[in-house]
């Protein structure tokens, strides 16, 4: 099974050029709903990748005294990117702590199913208002069908979050009236 991280990262860097917390900030705001990334996968990648050739950095020192590199993809990272997207994709795997907790709640307390159940409502209420604000800054830009791919899959991730929100509502309102 291949590292997908570097993938993600030159796909990111087709658009514009970013610092690795950028790069994180953009994976947990807009693909959180389908991907995640950690800074400890993604800045030794990014060095992995630049000694490979499919990235160039340069300094960029915007905050203080601290010295931040700005990746671009190069031309090699281009056509690695194109290579991988002709590929089929492996089986997709879903790992849910929340999700295992809910599966095996049998001989759980009832007050910590409701209190991670609200929990999971209230962090799927969050990504969904990101998401649908993030849908909003699309709204009105001339090349908007430049995006139609990226404006399907948040379609897709605000279409589950209204799913997980309104079921574990629903869930919740269930085990508090069948006391």
């Amino acid at each position: 099974m291949k590292k997908k991280t570097r993938y993600v990262i030159l796909g990111l860097l087709r658009d514009e050029a970013m610092t690795g917390y950028e790069i994180k900030n953009c994976i947990d705001r807009r693909m959180s709903f389908f991907w995640q990334e950690s800074y400890g996968q993604i800045y030794p990648e990014l060095n992995a990748m630049q000694n490979d050739g499919l990235l160039d950095a340069r300094e960029d020192q915007q905050s203080g005294n601290r010295v931040k590199f700005r990746y671009t993809i190069t031309e090699k990272g281009r056509q690695v990117f194109n290579d991988w997207m002709t590929e089929e994709c492996e089986k997709d795997t879903v790992r849910s702590e929340a999700f295992l907790k809910f599966f095996l709640a049998n001989d759980s307390n009832q007050a910590d199913v409701i209190h991670h159940l609200e929990k999971f409502h209230q962090q799927n209420r969050e990504r969904l208002e990101s998401y649908e604000m993030f849908m909003k800054s699309f709204q009105g830009l001339e090349d908007m069908h430049n995006h139609k791919y990226i404006l399907k899959m948040l379609e897709l991730g605000i279409r589950q979050q209204h799913l997980y929100c309104d079921w574990s509502s629903d869930y919740i309102d269930e085990l508090k009236n069948n006391d």
